[in-house]
Parts: structure tokens; C-alpha cells; sequence
């Protein structure tokens, strides 16, 4: 069985709609957790990670200096490309969903966080069967008080349609929703999805140094 933690970054803010996350073995997310919980630990001790507050230097990254800062996100950074977790990201553009679903009548097609969803999760089960992986996938996304109701509705009507050889990667039961400060490997997600946001949101042909350096992060599979 694998499990693919999954969150957002900034969705339904343009000009891009990030949902990204990380897919390992159910095996591998508990030491996986204990490493990253023991990072955040680390002085200067954070509680939770947000890349957002670790860019503008807010919330749990109040006060702390820009080397301890980028020292944090490098340890963090390293764990993923220790583990060897396997990267996916859904980026939509609003300049192309807005004119096709901003003014539909379904409220859940307006909602780009559905799409992004169900498109994440198509991809994933397509790669699977492109790889030829054979076990099941559990998803798990952060908390989603306006839109988890949403995609719940819609979970059974995706499996039915989905053809048979991606429905085969699916749970019985639909995706768990959990909270990303609870649960660090949501933190980990929202690292990818925050960061594949800011890279995609600048101009073409212009690829930004990463917080954490050049040295980290180069031998990720995403």
C-alpha cells in the first residue's frame, strides 16, 4: 500500500492554483514524521511548517534570521531526498480556468480546488500504471472546510468513470482530510505545492534559487 499526502498553496488566489504533495510507502511516512517532527525541534523550535511563513518571515518563522531560516528548510529539504519520496503537483492557471468553469452554474465546477483534486489523482494512478505499480494508493489532503464536501459528493461518480486500469489504484474508501498541523507529512506537501507555485508564477525562462540552496533537493523524483 502506498499513501500520498497531498495539500494546497494559496488555491483560489490567482494566478495559479497549486495542489501538490508527496507519495511513499505506508512504511516509509512514520519515520518519515518522527525525522521531520525532529527537525521543526530543532532551536530555533518551530511547531508547524507553512512555506508561506518561512518566506516572509511569519508565524512560526517570526523573529528567526535568515541563516537559521534556510538552515531549517535545507535539513527539511534533505529529509524528502532522503527518503526518496516521489513528488506530484497540480498547477492550474486562472487565466485559463476562469473563462471555461469561473462562471458555470455548478457551484463545484467553479471551484478549482475540485479539478485539482481529481486531476492529482489521475495523475498519480497514471503514472502508477505507467511504472507498473501494482499496490492501491491512499489519499490523504489537508482540511478543507469549504470544498471537502464537494469532492466527497463526487468521489463515487470518479471511481465509476475512471477507467479500469487507474480505478485499480483506488481505496474503496474516499481520501482522508486531516490537519496540516498535526500531520507533519502534510507539512511536507504544502512545501511542494508552495514552492512549484512561486517557481511557476514567475516569467517564463527565469528559474529562482531555492531557499535551501542548490546543493539540496537535486536528486528529487517529482
Amino acid at each position: 500500500m502506498l499513501k500520498a499526502y497531498i495539500d494546497d498553496s494559496r488555491m483560489n488566489q490567482p494566478p495559479l492554483y497549486s495542489l501538490g504533495g508527496w507519495v511513499a510507502s505506508t512504511e516509509t511516512w512514520a519515520p518519515f514524521s518522527d525525522a521531520w517532527r525532529d527537525i521543526l525541534w530543532m532551536k530555533p523550535r518551530i511547531e508547524y511548517f507553512k512555506l508561506d511563513e518561512a518566506v516572509n518571515f511569519n508565524g512560526e518563522f517570526q523573529g528567526m534570521s535568515e541563516e537559521s531560516r534556510n538552515e531549517k528548510l535545507r535539513l527539511l529539504v534533505g529529509l524528502i531526498e532522503e527518503f526518496d519520496l516521489l513528488g506530484v503537483v497540480s498547477l492550474i492557471p486562472h487565466n485559463i480556468f476562469y473563462p471555461l468553469f469561473g462562471r458555470h452554474p455548478q457551484r463545484e465546477v467553479r471551484n478549482p480546488y475540485v479539478l485539482s483534486f481529481f486531476g492529482i489523482i489521475a495523475r498519480v494512478a497514471g503514472y502508477m500504471h505507467q511504472a507498473g505499480i501494482e499496490d492501491k494508493v491512499e489519499f490523504v489532503f489537508d482540511y478543507q472546510p469549504t470544498s471537502m464536501n464537494q469532492v466527497l459528493e463526487g468521489w463515487e461518480l470518479f471511481k465509476r468513470n475512471a477507467p479500469p486500469k487507474f480505478r485499480r489504484f483506488l481505496t474503496e474508501h474516499p481520501p482522508n482530510f486531516l490537519d496540516d498541523k498535526q500531520f507533519v507529512a502534510l507539512q511536507a506537501a504544502d512545501l511542494h505545492a508552495g514552492w512549484a507555485r512561486i517557481r511557476n508564477e514567475l516569467l517564463t525562462g527565469t528559474d529562482p534559487e531555492p531557499i535551501w540552496g542548490k546543493d539540496k533537493g537535486s536528486k528529487i523524483r517529482s
